[in-house]
């Protein structure tokens, strides 16, 4: 054992540290020189749980957490109190002197909302403390900011309101704050009033900027649909967050971490939430620029896992991570069960390689394992850099899991330790010890030190704050509210599934159609997204689809969800782009890797959340990008150089096409391209005036199908055993609905031929493929072919629909699938009227969207317009402006609904153009083009400190956005800075 080596011990601390230091064999703490703030929070003995927050319910933690501060000679102090309610996610300022924090007013069981994961009543706020004289401000106030149009809500009141009033039920919490460069804090919050699509988390806490002294607040990722987490500053001024990576058919457990500027632009993944079931959360720099990434399986760990070690940037001319099969990245040492080293792999991990810093044990849902003196080895968290290029830790023994797998208990004694150099240890007995009281759990250590003692500058770089000074593009003036979004080529692609196993040689190394065993292939469910057989030749166009969020009418008029889809996602389509160029005598135009040059670059809405499909000559998805993405006013975004292609180096966008002068760029902001068939049943374009395009259920696929359809598909013995009549509801659902898209057991019509007897992989019925129209069999009968790159031939099938006894002799049911036969419905020669092909393109869009329906208020349901307008107000910019300042000036967009000018709104505090301060100004505005306004100043304002501009508009669906604009007019902004401390 090493001897203690720590200075000035207390006698009560020395005799409980050596108790822990014979228990648990890790090392006496190094001698250090400055102080650490943490949290100190309830511990209730070895057989009782504790409370932490994670992934899972990021705002749930027993009461009387306190905020600590702890100094080199071992004695410490109370810098905040938690009382009945706690504190969490501490931050050091850049100069040391400030510690920033969330604190929960009462995290009581009677102050928590039971009905809605125990979230708390009385929410959280944003707090900060100078360290030299304690003084504390607040800095949030429990703001709500939902979308007006998409409830009835009392903006002042999101918890009890009068009757008649849509409310959430809980509080709004302001979680993660992060000192930014040049005085900003970055943080997460609820205001918005959000939940998660598929939940597993809740509420939806979305990624904010502000200033330090609580103005300026702005929304910097409008893509974190389902939620966000703990950002935390980089050297290069980059934004490091967990994101909830559970878009469309995906695992909803799996979180990753992803950079992006502090002013929203240029987001890219840093680590990807590939591996199936955990998450990547709670991170940190070190000294020398590595990242430290957490891994732990949600819920049952308690926010407990392991560390990764992996460099902030890939080397220099390397894509930035490796391959798309497991095979072909590095080995992650780990030790599971028994105590046994078990390394893995997952798909494109980062360049550099994931070094594990504690391969003793794992981040899985199970046990630690047990350790060589036959105690089990424990888990880490909430990683925090520290000088010398040491990393601090929290680190408790035992199982740090939830479960009996095998044992639980003893139940967390997490404590303070110290991984030194951030380098691999082998064992606990290589933790260097700095505080752990049997009485607490410790949590959220920071070193108190200047920024400049762990990194070498006084702060992180300042990254330029959106510029919107139309000099990224033509189609970008200055202060448009739009951006554009683009794509070198969809050649350069990863989407196909990358992990599956036995009947993966007869479906060509993708999914089977239907099988018994788990996890058969990764597709759609964790990486890849291929929807059926094909090649790149097939490749013709580019979908682009908004993606609206989900405002949580809690309780209330129309309370809850008004739809429901295969992903339980809002999908509009933007437009449809071919990108198949041609030139003289109709050769196709090549880029510059002799490729078909499949560039394109489009205008949309920005602070729009979207995402992509690839689609064939028919309009069908052939995959689909499986996150959000966004633009932000001004931002040219078309870098990504692929599809999914995250192991490839991009092609430059600017060598192709789509990126040269001339080239017609579609203002998906006004207008929507659709795909449709000419009369030979090739690819056209047809226009939409309109900015986006749906399709639902009741509204466009019923009809049609009561038309067409249903004359025949009706009563006991229906054609093809399909009765399409029947639109009774089922368990919330309409019949005819639940046949063709919601019988993932079988209960009407043919059953499936495996053991099991339902419909898996992504079937939601025998006749539809979630998200996959070209692998349904109703798309396959309405086109009157089979669509999904395979032959009848290739694959088993019972002879008898439903009777597995038919299938070919010494065929495996896992390895069937279904066939086209028969002839195009409607049959051809009835007195049916033949759809057109835009009527089919409304059934291939349908299945696309996730086949959506209304179940309840069809005007809050799949057609509510739940995005708010755009507003981009870039002159007068925040805080700093060069003298004169000349006009003021925005520009307005919507991505749904459209904007209501109507409600246009213009204040200041101070005196425009001989208008007293506070009057309304929207008579003023002239329209500039391209959706932006400007109100000229006269005369110009010279010289001002402290002013504010206020512009709100609504749009059709009634959702109101307000930017309140704090700034001054000067050279410097120093002292405007310095004047809020």
């Amino acid at each position: 054992m090493e001897k203690l080596r720590m200075r000035h011990c207390l006698p009560a601390l020395v005799a409980s540290l050596s108790a822990l230091l014979l228990a648990g064999g890790v090392k006496a703490q190094t001698l250090r020189d400055y102080d650490i703030v943490y949290v100190r929070q309830a511990r209730f003995g070895d057989n009782q749980n504790t409370t932490w927050p994670e992934v899972f319910h990021p705002a749930r933690m027993d009461p009387g957490a306190d905020l600590m501060l702890l100094h080199p000679d071992g004695s410490e102090e109370v810098l905040v109190a938690g009382g009945n309610g706690g504190i969490t996610d501490p931050f050091v300022s850049f100069d040391a002197q400030w510690v920033y924090y969330a604190q929960f007013p009462d995290l009581r069981s009677q102050s928590l909302n039971h009905q809605r994961g125990d979230l708390p009543i009385r929410g959280a706020d944003i707090h900060r403390i100078h360290l030299a004289t304690r003084q504390t401000e607040q800095l949030t106030h429990g703001e709500f900011t939902p979308n007006t149009g998409a409830g009835n809500w009392d903006e002042a009141n999101p918890l009890d309101p009068p009757s008649g009033f849509n409310r959430l039920g809980y509080g709004i919490l302001n979680l993660g704050p992060c000192p930014l460069p040049g005085g900003r804090i970055a943080f997460t919050s609820n205001r918005n009033g959000f939940e998660p699509p598929k939940g597993y988390t809740t509420p939806t806490l979305q990624l904010f900027v502000m200033d330090e002294d609580g103005q300026n607040v702005t929304q910097i990722a409008p893509m974190n649909i389902s939620s966000a987490l703990h950002p935390t500053i980089l050297r290069d001024g980059r934004l490091m967050f967990s994101s909830h990576e559970d878009q469309g058919l995906r695992d909803r457990r799996m979180w990753g971490v992803w950079a992006i500027w502090p002013d929203g632009r240029k987001w890219e993944p840093v680590l990807s939430a590939f591996r199936e079931g955990q998450a990547f959360h709670f991170m940190t720099q070190l000294s020398g620029g590595d990242l430290v990434i957490e891994d732990y399986y949600n819920l049952n760990n308690n926010g407990f896992g392991t560390l990764y070690r992996t460099p902030s940037r890939p080397p220099a001319g390397q894509p930035a991570f490796f391959s798309a099969y497991s095979d072909d990245n590095p080995l992650i040492e780990r030790t599971v069960g028994g105590g046994f080293p078990y390394p893995y792999t997952i798909p494109f991990t980062p360049r550099g390689g994931l070094v594990s810093l504690a391969p003793f044990t794992h981040g899985d849902d199970e046990a630690a394992p047990v350790g060589s003196n036959g105690q089990r080895v424990g888990k880490f968290t909430h990683p925090s850099a520290a000088p010398d290029g040491n990393l601090l830790v929290v680190w408790t023994p035992g199982p740090a899991n939830d479960l009996n797998r095998p044992t639980p208990m003893p139940y967390y004694d997490a404590g303070l330790y110290e991984i030194v150099g951030g380098n691999v240890v082998q064992s606990p007995q290589d933790l260097v010890l700095i505080k752990n009281d049997p009485a607490w759990n410790e949590a959220w250590p920071r070193a108190v030190v200047p920024y400049s003692r762990i990194h070498g500058v006084a702060e992180p770089d300042d990254l330029a704050w959106l510029p919107n000074d139309g000099g990224e593009h033509p189609m970008l003036p200055a202060g448009t509210p739009y951006g554009l979004v683009g794509s070198s080529s969809l050649y350069k692609r990863e989407s196909f599934p990358a992990t599956v196993t036995p009947w993966s040689n007869t479906f060509d190394g993708l999914d089977a159609f239907n099988t018994s065993e788990n996890g058969q292939s990764s597709n759609w469910f964790s990486q890849g997204s291929d929807a059926g057989k094909y090649s790149n030749s097939d490749i013709w166009a580019v979908r682009i689809l908004a993606m609206e969020p989900h405002s949580h009418r809690s309780y209330g008029p129309n309370e809850g969800r008004q739809f429901s889809s295969h992903a339980d996602e809002r999908l509009r389509v933007l437009g449809e782009i071919p990108v198949r160029k041609f030139g003289a005598g109709g050769q196709p135009v090549l880029d510059l890797e002799g490729n078909p040059d499949t560039s394109f670059l489009a205008r949309i809405a920005a602070d729009t959340p979207f995402t992509f499909q690839t689609l064939d000559r028919k309009g069908m998805v052939l995959n689909m990008a499986q996150t959000w993405h966004q633009v932000r006013p001004g931002e040219l975004r078309a870098d990504c150089g692929g599809c999914h292609a995250h192991s490839q180096m991009p092609l430059a966008f600017g060598s192709t096409a789509a990126a040269q002068t001339g080239h017609v760029v579609p203002d998906l902001a006004t207008t929507t391209p659709l795909l449709t068939l000419d009369a030979s049943g090739q690819p056209a374009l047809r226009v939409e005036n309109i900015a986006q395009v749906s399709v639902e259920f009741l509204r466009d696929i019923r009809p049609l199908l009561q038309q067409r359809c249903a004359g025949c598909h009706q009563g006991a013995s229906p054609p093809g055993n399909l009765n399409l009549a029947d639109t009774s509801m089922i368990d919330g659902l309409p019949g005819d609905y639940r046949r063709l898209a919601a019988d993932s057991a079988a209960q009407f019509g043919y059953a499936p031929v495996i053991s099991n007897g339902s419909w898996r992989q992504t079937n939601a019925s025998r006749y539809v493929r979630m998200f996959q129209s070209r692998r349904s069999l109703l798309i396959w009968k309405l086109f009157g072919e089979r669509l999904d790159g395979w032959s009848n031939a290739e694959h088993p099938t019972e002879t008898v629909p439903g009777n597995p006894a038919t299938l070919p002799a010494g065929s495996d049911a896992n390895e069937a699938d279904l066939d086209f036969t028969g002839t195009m419905m409607p049959p051809p020669g009835s007195p049916v009227v033949p759809l057109t092909a835009d009527e089919k393109l409304l059934f291939v869009r349908w299945i696309d969207l996730g086949a959506p329906i209304d179940t309840g208020n069809a005007d809050l349901g799949w057609f509510l317009d739940d995005l708010r307008p755009t507003v981009a107000l870039s002159l007068p910019r925040a805080r700093a402006n060069p003298a004169p300042l000349q006009s003021i000036r925005f520009g307005l967009a919507d991505a749904d609904s459209g904007v209501d000018l109507t409600s246009l709104s213009v204040s200041a505090d101070f005196v425009v153009n001989g208008r007293a301060p506070g009057t309304e100004l929207a008579d003023l505005a002239q329209a500039q083009g391209d959706g932006i306004w400007s109100i000229a100043l006269l005369p110009p304002l010279q010289s001002a400190w402290d002013r504010h501009v206020t512009v709100s508009v609504r749009d059709q669906q009634g959702n109101t956005t307000r930017v309140r604009r704090a700034f001054f007019v000067g050279a410097d902004d120093t002292i405007f800075r310095e004047g809020f401390d």
